[in-house]
């Protein structure tokens, strides 16, 4: 017998259903039964509709029903729960059997159950999730056959369509095919008999360049040229060693007279240190004779007190007293003499005796001296051309600078920063600062030509950069704005377009601490083939417009 648990579920019981466990109104097997006054029971929803009529009676014997004079039918309600029942999904296939009470849990964990996949919301039976996520799933990851990285099965043509290992035919149409993407430029370079390449001699001086064959045909014939280009050359590479032995020849004999003058100061330093012990031997001779006459002092004052003492007695004559006051005096004087005579042998202790207008030299060289002067003069201009650099930065910048979150980088001379970038010389380009807002963030793109990080050789990286600016005391952090990066078509074709959302843990979008936070942003913006099968550069300069997302933002701050 087939009966509805909770109007819901459908299930079949193993004994069948006793009349006594339905309620008399749904015709269900009790659902919280309770019992009226009058004996008999219902369903606890269905009880509440009966007393929510008008003099509400019960329908099997019309007596007058109370909520007060009702109680929930615990010991029916247990019975109810103690019935054997099949699973709901019986007629699928599922065998298990057991009390109503452990129909509920049971279905949680059912394997012929119907559950939704978290990928693609899709409702398959359990049993069937493990081969649907697998197999089935059009948000399954699956690795790529070509560059192992893991892909959405349903972005899988996206991705095979930028796939760096993905092989494809030479963009030039000389024939060779299946060469993986990231392997194009060195294609180019090497292999390719359509690619333009320049002449070996080139370092001597050949400018021409054209494919491997006419390149092969060029060195063929124009070898009486090359070997004039090679001449010259070598011709210059002499006159440049010429000059270079000059020069050294130069500095050699300026080393032989700074050692020569060297040599002359460690002379003069030695007399120097001898005329100084001279003198400190002086020194000590006087200061001695200092002591001593101190001494003789203090003899003469403790006599002087003990003829003062003994004076009323007669033993002493005033004229005796007179000559020990006259040799005390003296004595002072002597004192004072060498105390004088102390104080100028400290002030010039290496003047030798007879020779007061002796000077020593310090033990530095003449060129020495010039080289400090020299050192000094160029950190006085070194000063100066920052200053003149930091001048004309704060005058592009108030030029440049924009205040609504969008920026436009022109960005001139591309080739040679391109080399520079491949050479190592300069790997990235910051553009000026510009605001999110007239008192909002202060920010920057940073651009690598020859890429960086998984972009690095292969394709132009573009990041976005947090500055610290004048207001962000103002301003809430972390910084949570969209931004947009365009590289625009000269032609007016199509731009190249990217952005991202910042994320929020990132210490790139924190409140800066130094002048700038660490770039973040997108490493691989657009490949090298693609930036120059495009119209993106055109006399030597590309346009690049960051724009940040300020839809939202409410307030001075941003006006």
């Amino acid at each position: 017998m087939v009966v509805k648990v909770d109007g819901k579920l459908e299930t079949k019981f193993v004994d069948g259903l006793d009349e006594r466990l339905k309620c008399p109104i749904c015709k269900s097997i009790f659902d919280e039964p309770w019992q009226t006054s009058c004996g008999h029971r219902f369903c606890g929803n269905c009880l509440e509709l009966l007393l929510g009529s008008e003099n509400a009676r019960c329908p099997i014997d019309n007596e007058p029903l109370s909520r007060g004079q009702s109680f929930r039918d615990k010991c029916c309600e247990r019975e109810v729960l103690s019935v054997q029942c099949f699973c709901q999904f019986n007629d699928k296939g599922c065998e298990w059997k057991g009390e109503l009470r452990q129909l509920e849990l049971h279905n949680f964990s059912c394997q012929y159950g119907d559950v939704k996949c978290q990928a693609c919301n899709e409702t398959v039976e359990r049993r069937y999730l493990k081969v649907h996520k697998n197999r089935d799933c059009i948000n399954r990851h699956e690795a790529c056959t070509y560059c192992g990285g893991e892909v959405l099965h349903r972005k899988m043509k996206e991705h095979l369509n930028v796939c760096v290992k993905f092989p494809i035919g030479c963009i030039l149409n000389c024939g060779e095919k299946c060469i993986p993407r990231d392997m194009m430029e060195e294609h180019l370079t090497a292999r390719c008999l359509k690619a333009e390449h320049m002449c070996p001699f080139s370092v001597h001086g050949c400018a021409f360049q054209g494919s491997k064959q006419i390149i092969d045909q060029h060195v063929a014939d124009d070898i009486e040229s090359h070997l004039e280009m090679m001449n010259h050359s070598s011709h210059k590479c002499g006159e440049k060693t010429k000059q270079m032995e000059e020069k050294i020849c130069r500095l050699e004999r300026e080393k032989s007279a700074l050692e020569h003058q060297l040599q002359n100061q460690e002379e003069q330093v030695a007399t120097t240190r001898k005329n100084i012990k001279t003198q400190q031997t002086k020194l000590s001779h006087v200061e001695n004779s200092i002591i001593e006459q101190k001494r003789a002092t203090e003899k003469l004052l403790a006599d002087l007190k003990l003829a003062e003492a003994t004076r009323t007695n007669g033993a002493i004559t005033s004229s005796q007293i007179e000559e020990i006051i006259n040799t005390l005096r003296e004595h002072g004087m002597e004192v004072r003499s060498l105390q004088g005579e102390v104080a100028r042998l400290k002030l010039s202790p290496a003047a030798p005796k007879g020779a007061s207008d002796y000077r020593p030299k310090s033990g530095l060289s003449l060129a020495s001296e010039y080289e400090r002067r020299l050192d000094r003069n160029e950190h006085q201009l070194a000063l100066h051309d920052i200053q003149l650099s930091e001048q004309d930065m704060q005058i592009q910048m108030l030029e440049a600078t924009s205040y609504n979150g969008t920026y436009i980088w022109k960005i001139d001379r591309y080739s040679l920063r391109f080399q520079e970038a491949v050479a190592g010389k300069t790997l990235s380009i910051y553009s000026p600062p510009f605001y999110v807002g007239r008192f909002g963030y202060k920010v920057c793109a940073r651009l690598y030509p020859n890429g960086d990080g998984i972009g690095n050789g292969t394709h132009m990286s573009l990041f976005f950069v947090v500055m610290r600016g004048e207001y962000d005391a103002l301003l809430p952090w972390p910084f949570l704005l969209k931004v947009h990066f365009r590289l625009t078509d000269q032609e007016r074709i199509r731009d190249a377009y990217d952005a991202f959302r910042p994320e929020p843990n990132s210490s790139s979008f924190k409140r800066p601490t130094s002048d700038m936070n660490i770039a973040s942003g997108c490493p691989t913006f657009i490949s090298h083939m693609e930036l120059r099968q495009g119209g993106y550069i055109r006399n030597d300069t590309m346009f690049i417009k960051i724009t940040v997302d300020t839809c939202g933002l409410q307030g001075d701050v941003w006006q």
